[in-house]
């Protein structure tokens, strides 16, 4: 018999290998489906992604997902286990100059920047508690205040 002169990381490795699509097919996984909707300033996100850090060390990994016109969605096989996350929120849009596209191509695109605020990703403060299926974790960014510089 073939499997028996297999080693036993071998065999291992073919078990893994098998049974990696069926994970998270149960519905014991403890994984759950987000959805909801982003706006900055009062107006939806449109061209963005939105990812779930982990605050705590633990098996949870991040998730994450596309915002197309305000809204996005996480699927519950890709969704976030029970627990506090970092919520992380990009965003970007033409900025009104040209670039090249490619190194000689000649083809100008317009460049994009980012506009969502570092509060919100690079040092984000939105926190989320994940302990259920949720269809309405909505974002409304609201755009930070000016404060004068005293010279």
């Amino acid at each position: 018999m073939m499997c028996s002169r297999l080693s036993r990381s071998a065999k291992l490795l073919i078990v893994m290998m098998v049974g990696w699509p069926c994970l998270g097919c149960g519905d014991g996984d403890g994984r759950f489906a987000l959805s909801g909707t982003v706006t900055y300033d009062g107006q939806p996100v449109n061209n963005g992604n939105i990812g779930l850090i982990p605050t705590e060390a633990s098996t949870s990994k991040s998730t994450g997902a596309d915002i197309l016109d305000g809204h996005y969605e996480i699927p519950r096989h890709e969704g976030p286990q029970e627990g506090t996350y970092e919520v992380v929120i990009y965003a970007e849009r033409p900025s009104g100059r040209k670039i090249e596209a490619d190194e000689g191509s000649g083809e100008m695109v317009d460049q994009l920047v980012q506009y969502i605020p570092e509060i919100y990703n690079a040092r984000s403060t939105l926190t989320v508690e994940i302990s259920d299926n949720r269809e309405d974790l909505d974002f409304d960014l609201e755009k930070p205040k000016q404060t004068r510089r005293r010279r």
